[in-house]
């Protein structure tokens, strides 16, 4: 498993393998963390904001902290129109991209173009290329989700009026400069950012 992996739990971001990159500034280092030990963990990155590293064996580290969850996986897209302009949605009071949950049967590229039809009312678009993947958590019901959610950069030559999915709690659909982009993804959440950021940079 080379690789390293960067999950937002609420106001916090766990980091699993060394951050080259990022040079992120971390309040703790736990070298590899007992199974016993996790949900302690979990439960002080949920009500903090920190930035946490997680060294030592990468895959073991791994499976222990994603045993705490029930795994939902969902894809999206960062889709561009002929004038270069991305697609953004307003839904429940943030802006976001479009994306949403596996449905059984259908491939992850699949899920990627349903959910930005789906959302933003216009024609299913073309996937040009794999974007990042991003991880965040959340509690439904009492259980601990961990979304895997995996991104494509799409091209979209639809002219045609954008529709709010609004049962999905989507208001406003608008294309937007890669200035706003920036500017709108700075107020959403951590995985909106770090995937707007990778392309602006």
């Amino acid at each position: 498993m080379a690789q390293n992996y960067k999950v937002f739990i609420g106001g916090s971001v766990l980091w699993f393998g060394k951050d080259t990159e990022n040079q992120a500034v971390f309040n703790t280092n736990l070298i590899n963390p007992k199974m016993d030990e996790w949900s302690e963990i979990i439960a002080d990155l949920e009500t903090s904001e920190q930035q946490v590293l997680i060294d030592g064996n990468l895959s073991a580290n791994w499976n222990n902290f994603t045993s705490n969850y029930k795994l939902v996986e969902a894809a999206g897209g960062l889709v561009k129109n002929q004038n270069g302009d991305w697609l953004f949605i307003y839904r429940n009071g943030i802006w976001d991209l479009p994306k949403g949950k596996l449905e059984k049967g259908e491939s992850i590229e699949e899920c990627a173009v349903r959910e930005v039809a789906e959302e933003c009312g216009i024609e299913e678009p073309t996937i040009t290329r794999k974007l990042t993947t991003t991880y965040h958590t959340y509690t439904l019901k009492g259980e601990r989700i961990l979304k895997p959610t995996y991104w494509y950069m799409m091209k979209s030559s639809d002219n045609s009026d954008l529709i709010p999915q609004t049962e999905e709690g989507i208001t406003e659909v608008r294309w937007v400069s890669l200035m706003e982009a920036a500017e709108l993804a700075k107020d959403s959440f951590g995985s909106i950012k770090e995937v707007v950021s990778e392309e602006l940079n």
